[in-house]
C-alpha cells in the first residue's frame, strides 16, 4: 500500500501545484487506508530482561520488556521497507527501531523515572506517507537532494501525520537526530532549542516561534520545510571523525561477557568482577570495579567504558575498541542525551 501511494503521488507531482498534492495524499489515505493496528498498553510492573538472540541486523534490539519485543517483531514482519530508500534515507524498520527504542527507554523498570506509554501504530499508510516524503519527484527530478533538506521534510512528515497511537513528536526528533547523524551532523545548540522546534512544528507555530527565519521564506514553496532546514544548518555542526559514542548497559553488559565477566546490579551500582586465570608462576587473581547504574538503557561515557576495561585488566586485550564502544542502538544514547526534551515531549 505504501508503494502504490508513493507511485501515485510521484506520477501526479508533474501536474498538481503543492496544495493540490496535500489534498491528494489525504484523499488517497482516507479511502485507501488500512485497519488500525492493535495497540499495546505497556505496563512497567511487568517489565523484565529479554534474552532473545539476533535474528537480523534489521531486528537486533535487545528489549526489557517481552511485551514490547513481540509487538516490534510482529510489526516488522508485517510492514516491509520501501524499495530503494537505503541509508541514510530512512526507512520503515528504522523508524519502527526509534519508536520501540524510545518505549523500551521510558519503560525501563529499573529506572527512577519510568512511565507506561501506549505503544501502537495508528496508521501505517501515514508513517509510509511520511517517509516517501525523502524521495518526492517532480518532473522525473528528486524535489530534495541536499541533506539537510532530506532530514527537515522528513520530521516535518513524522510530526504532522501522527502514524503512532503515543511518542510523535518524541520519534519525530529522535529520527531528525539520527539521520543528521548518518548524514555525519551533529547538533551544537541547546537541546530546549531542537524541542522548540519539535513543539512549534506539531502546533504550526513556526511562523511565529521561528519568525525571523520564517519571513525569509514565507512566500517561496514549502516555507514549514524552508525554516527547519535554515535551522537545521545554523544549529549543527559536521561530525569530528574522533568523536567517540557512548555505550549503553546492557550493551556494555553483553560485550562483557564474552569475556568472562559477571555483572550484578545493586545499590544503585553495576559490579563487575572478572577472573584472571592462573599464568605460569602467578595466581588467579579476582578484579572487582563498580559504576553508577541508572538502567539498562542508560549509557556509559568513552572514558567509563575506558575505565572499566582497563580496571579489568581487559583494554589492551581488545584490538578494535572503537567497534566495542559503538554497540548497534546508536538510538539509546541519542535518547539519553535528549531525555529532558524527549521526556517532555509525550504525547498529550
Amino acid at each position: 500500500m505504501g508503494e502504490k501511494l508513493v507511485t501515485i503521488l510521484n506520477e501526479m507531482a508533474e501536474y498538481l501545484s503543492i496544495a493540490q498534492m496535500k489534498k491528494l495524499q489525504e484523499v488517497l489515505l482516507k479511502n485507501l487506508s488500512e485497519a488500525e493496528t492493535p495497540k499495546t498498553e505497556i505496563s512497567n510492573a511487568t517489565c523484565k530482561p529479554s534474552n532473545s538472540q539476533k535474528e537480523s541486523r534489521e531486528v537486533d534490539m535487545k528489549f526489557n520488556n517481552p511485551e514490547l519485543e513481540k509487538e516490534y517483531l510482529r510489526l516488522h514482519k508485517l510492514y516491509p521497507d520501501i524499495n530503494g530508500l537505503s541509508h541514510p534515507i530512512i526507512n520503515v524498520s528504522d523508524t519502527l527501531r526509534a519508536y520501540f527504542s524510545l518505549a523500551d527507554y521510558f519503560t525501563d523498570p529499573l529506572s527512577e523515572t519510568t512511565e507506561t506509554m501506549l505503544v501502537g501504530v495508528r496508521s501505517m499508510d501515514l508513517l509510509y506517507s511520511a517517509l516517501s516524503r525523502q524521495r518526492v519527484e517532480f518532473g522525473g527530478r528528486t524535489k530534495y537532494s541536499n541533506p539537510i533538506d532530506i532530514c527537515s521534510t522528513l520530521f516535518y512528515g513524522i510530526v504532522k501525520n501522527h502514524s503512532f497511537s503515543d511518542g510523535n513528536k518524541r520519534t519525530a526528533l529522535l529520527v531528525l537526530l539520527y539521520q543528521l547523524n548518518l548524514y555525519n551532523y551533529l547538533p551544537n545548540a541547546s537541546v530546549k532549542e531542537f524541542e522548540k522546534l519539535v513543539v512549534a512544528t506539531a502546533a504550526n507555530r513556526l511562523s511565529h516561534d521561528f519568525d525571523s527565519i520564517w519571513r525569509k521564506y514565507k512566500k517561496k514553496d514549502d516555507p514549514e520545510i524552508k525554516t527547519i532546514a535554515h535551522f537545521l544548518r545554523k544549529n549543527t555542526v559536521r561530525k569530528d571523525h574522533s568523536y567517540h559514542l557512548n555505550i549503553t548497559a546492557k550493551d556494555m553488559i553483553n560485550a562483557l561477557n564474552n569475556y568472562g565477566v559477571k555483572c550484578t546490579t545493586g545499590n544503585g551500582k553495576i559490579h563487575f568482577e572478572r577472573t584472571v586465570p592462573r599464568k605460569w608462576f602467578k595466581e588467579a587473581e579476582v578484579l572487582r570495579y563498580a559504576v553508577p547504574f541508572g538502567g539498562l538503557t542508560r549509557s556509559f561515557g568513552a572514558s567509563t567504558v575506558r575505565d572499566i576495561l582497563t580496571r579489568l585488566k581487559l583494554y589492551e586485550q581488545i584490538p578494535d575498541y572503537q567497534t566495542f564502544i559503538n554497540g548497534d542502538e546508536l538510538f539509546y544514547t541519542l535518547i539519553q542525551d535528549f531525555e529532558g526534551p524527549l521526556r517532555r515531549l509525550k504525547d498529550e
